[in-house]
């Protein structure tokens, strides 16, 4: 996100006319960013390792990387529809909202991934059998690239 100064440029200049300013981007990026989750779930256990293999820490962190990026590109193209989309009363608002929602959104998947991928929490307040647990982590990965291929 950090180089969205540097890359924000070439997102807002290049476009297709036919589709749109905001579109032209919105669209490949969110079926990239769910086709890219929903591989990855399948590879990601390798990944992280286990008590036998130590972690892939240079695909972990080309696959980090590059999801960021995505979604970086994400976040400019719906900055810029927001901007084009609000009247000039509400502009000041779309800062904020972004910020509630960003937020929201981050403490909502991170809490929320954790507390279903404990046995504990699952079994106490989800009634799951002992050591079960709701989901797990390439399962949350699919489930999540699934829905930004269904909702693009």
């Amino acid at each position: 996100f950090s180089f969205k100064l540097l890359w924000a440029p070439v997102v807002d200049s290049c476009y297709i006319k036919s589709i749109g300013r905001r579109k032209t981007w919105l669209i490949p990026i969110q079926l990239l960013t769910g086709i890219v989750m929903i591989v990855a779930s399948y590879y990601i256990q390798d990944w992280l390792g286990n008590d036998k293999i130590s972690p892939n820490v240079q695909i972990l962190t080309i696959y980090f990387a590059s999801l960021y990026f995505l979604m970086a590109t994400q976040d400019i193209a719906v900055d810029g529809w927001a901007l084009t989309m609000l009247s000039r009363e509400n502009v000041s608002y779309a800062s904020t909202c972004n910020s509630i929602g960003q937020t929201f959104g981050v403490f909502l998947s991170n809490q929320g991934f954790i507390a279903l991928s404990d046995s504990n929490w699952c079994h106490r307040y989800l009634g799951t059998e002992v050591g079960k647990t709701f989901v797990s982590l390439p399962g949350f990965m699919q489930y999540w690239g699934w829905l930004f291929v269904i909702v693009t």
